[in-house]
């Protein structure tokens, strides 16, 4: 877990696909009376496409392309709870522009929870199609291990509620902004 003395101003949601970022980012935004920004939905506004739409169309290139231009847009602002997309790692320039002014939040949950969200939905984008349990816990695995070198706070939501997560995200966030730890 990262730290860092001055105090930032964004919260950003990381973690896998299925993780709750969109509906805990809601639901946090609402509570600390933030503005709500989901990167996903800001390409889908922009593109007119789904994920998997502009994926198919144009290509992994472009999507890329989009989602940085979102993240610029964003990461100026100010108060805001950032929900990014399951897609983003660590490693891109975009966590760089995101940790100018982000407070970083990794909600995990466990690979079956996981599974089991993400395939009542059709406009996830899975870059390998449809993963079983094994291909996923790897996935998850590598994927986390890098999250957690990015998050100030974790918080797992394989069995916690989308309220009690916002809220314990909500307390440990007005903890940092009045210690700057």
């Amino acid at each position: 877990m990262t730290n860092n003395n001055e105090v930032k101003n964004n919260i950003v949601l990381i973690g896998f696909m299925g993780s709750g970022k969109t509906v805990v980012g809601r639901t946090l935004a609402g509570l600390l009376d933030y503005a709500f920004v989901d990167t996903d939905e800001q390409i889908r506004q922009v593109t007119g496409l789904t994920l998997p739409q502009l994926f198919r169309k144009h290509g992994e290139i472009r999507f890329r392309s989009e989602e940085e231009l979102v993240v610029k847009k964003i990461a100026v602002k100010q108060k805001q709870v950032i929900a990014t997309g399951g897609s983003l790692t660590p490693v891109a320039t975009n966590f760089d522009l995101l940790r100018s002014n982000g407070w970083f939040v990794l909600l995990s949950a466990d690979p079956q929870t996981i599974l089991s969200r993400i395939s009542r939905k059709n406009d996830r984008l899975l870059l390998c199609g449809k993963p079983d349990l094994s291909s996923l816990e790897k996935m998850v695995q590598e994927r986390e291990t890098l999250y957690k070198q990015t998050a100030n706070f974790i918080v797992d939501t394989t069995k916690i509620g989308v309220e009690d997560a916002a809220k314990a995200i909500a307390q440990r966030y007005c903890a940092y902004v009045e210690t700057g730890v």
